[in-house]
């Protein structure tokens, strides 16, 4: 919240409205925050149902994963009437838990409109454990893109590797650095993210495609930028090209990881029904 009250140009810093919430912030300097509650965006409910336990796809020595719906944030929004992942899923633990307030730790996010395996943890003692996991890429995420084929497709597998920025600063949107010198904006490279994606195809019915994706590191909008800038966007994309749809076409299939006892850990969430409509079951 604090960060989106940055963005919308509520923050100032001695004076001077400040809309980076990276900005460097020093003893001396005064913060300030306006704003009036009923002119804070409002964002439009969308009719998402609540979980059940069905939708917790692994539960043991305090690491849980959960099969996300689309268009539920996973964490709170300025919005105060939206619910969020979070909440609903602690509302869905409290209801199994004996006594005391149900404890969630975050560890990575997913988009509004994506959906599939997200992980936290339920014991405050894991945090350091499943940090790890996502530091030191020991988790292997794998996800499932249906793209729009703006352009014949040249290889089945394919890598890409470059550095991410912010592309308006006003907005949620990101590009590579290369796709932004190719356009005449410079000065981005020095602030990039360096970003390692996977893809493959495994099923094409023209003019689309199944994609099966790996993101290596876990930058934002990672998978959707990749794609859109090699002529795939994801379908339900509007921020980055895709074709109109009900919903952004990706969905988080699996997690692999090894866990704190040494076993092997794989969680798959089911395939959407907005993709089977598109593509047999892969």
């Amino acid at each position: 919240m604090a960060r989106k009250l940055i963005m919308i140009g509520a923050a100032y810093l001695n004076g001077s409205r400040c809309r980076i919430a990276s900005k460097p912030v020093f003893g001396g300097i005064e913060v300030r925050v306006e704003y009036k509650a009923d002119r804070l965006p409002q964002a439009q409910q969308q009719n998402v149902p609540d979980l059940t336990q069905a939708d917790i796809l692994y539960h043991e020595n305090g690491i849980i994963v959960v099969n996300k719906p689309p268009r539920l944030p996973t964490v709170p929004t300025l919005d105060n009437a939206r619910d969020n992942l979070v909440a609903a899923l602690k509302r869905l633990l409290s209801k199994s838990a004996d006594s005391g307030e149900t404890y969630l730790g975050i560890h990575h996010r997913l988009d509004a409109e994506t959906s599939g395996c997200i992980l936290f943890t339920t014991d405050p003692a894991m945090n350091v454990f499943a940090a790890g996991l996502f530091q030191e890429n020991l988790i292997q995420k794998e996800y499932l893109a249906a793209v729009t084929l703006k352009q014949p497709v040249r290889e089945k597998i394919w890598e890409i590797k470059n550095e991410l920025v912010r592309a308006e600063k006003k907005h949620n949107r990101y590009a590579s650095t290369e796709w932004l010198a190719a356009r005449g904006q410079k000065g981005a490279k020095p602030e990039g993210s360096f970003a390692f994606s996977r893809f493959e195809i495994l099923q094409t019915l023209e003019p689309r495609a199944l994609v099966r994706a790996e993101p290596v590191t876990g930058r934002t909008h990672q998978l959707r930028v990749h794609l859109s800038e090699y002529g795939m966007p994801i379908i339900g994309d509007r921020t980055y090209g895709g074709e109109p749809a009900d919903r952004l076409m990706l969905h988080a299939r699996r997690l692999q990881f090894r866990g704190s006892d040494g076993k092997d850990v794989v969680v798959e969430a089911p395939l959407p029904e907005a993709f089977k409509k598109l593509f047999a079951a892969t």
